[in-house]
């Protein structure tokens, strides 16, 4: 086996979309991450690195590191863990942490603190849904898109949602927000004229969008505000003929059973560790 690396976004789409494309599910974070690229919706203060892995002609596995952030480990082939590491460590030895499923984060950790030094924990660990049968509750007041005058509403509870669940910042400029807003897929629900939770979705690709952030401030907890918000984000996606996914932390009780509720359907967990 042998590892590819590249910055360019539509480079690694042309060479990996068949193997994407037969779980994009899984892969949703890596497919977000090129279109996010590709349609400049991310920062760019430092360049996102895809990786691929292939066996003669064949990718067998898919990693990515966007913009600064930790790196995330798409499926990959048996014994090419380590491969990925080395590869990994060479192009971003600063890199402060790296997500995926649990076998491979274990391995990946090994070895990446065997050839860096130091050592590595876990910090988190998410569970990814699919929507399944939407069920919409009920909640007093309506949903309306952002605007441009939200930008910085927007941005602040999307850090406040990732601080509260021990996440590293997600380092989205505010133009960043800007831009996904402009383009229509942040939300927030209203009550009484005010905003009190918002709720946005990522660029769909491959036939599916994850819906994220997802916050309601400590304050305006226990109205439904998010159940309703999301179903409607869901709902929004399902007219378009995009089916709609998202993570939820599993150490939050609340936000799982709240997903549930509306039709999320459980499929993988994942664990985020830090190095150090």
């Amino acid at each position: 086996m042998k590892v590819e690396t590249t910055t360019d976004a539509a480079e690694f789409r042309s060479r990996t979309d068949a193997f994407l494309g037969r779980d994009p599910l899984r892969h949703t974070v890596i497919t977000t991450g090129i279109a996010n690229t590709l349609g400049d919706f991310d920062s760019g203060d430092e360049p996102t690195h895809f990786l691929s892995v292939h066996d003669g002609d064949a990718v067998v596995g898919v990693a990515m590191r966007g913009g600064g952030r930790d790196m995330y480990l798409g499926e990959l082939a048996g014994g090419s863990v380590g491969l990925v590491a080395e590869a990994l460590a060479e192009l971003i030895p600063d890199a402060g942490g790296v997500e995926g499923a649990i076998d491979d984060v274990l391995g990946f950790g090994e070895r990446w603190c065997a050839l860096r030094g130091g050592g590595f924990h876990p910090t988190y660990a998410t569970r990814l849904y699919r929507l399944g049968t939407l069920r919409t509750p009920d909640a007093a007041g309506s949903p309306r898109r952002a605007a441009g005058s939200d930008v910085e509403l927007c941005a602040r509870w999307s850090d406040a949602m990732r601080a509260e669940s021990g996440m590293r910042p997600q380092g989205w400029t505010r133009e960043v927000v800007a831009k996904r807003v402009a383009a229509g897929r942040w939300w927030l629900w209203e009550r009484d004229g005010r905003p009190v939770c918002v709720a946005a979705h990522h660029v769909p690709a491959l036939g599916w969008a994850r819906i994220g952030p997802v916050y309601t401030p400590p304050a305006e907890r226990g109205h439904g505000y998010a159940s309703m918000l999301t179903a409607h984000v869901a709902r929004t996606l399902r007219a378009d003929g995009i089916d709609a996914c998202l993570f939820a932390e599993t150490a939050n009780p609340t936000s799982n059973k709240i997903y549930r509720a509306i039709g999320f359907e459980a499929v993988r967990e994942f664990v985020h560790y830090e190095f150090g």
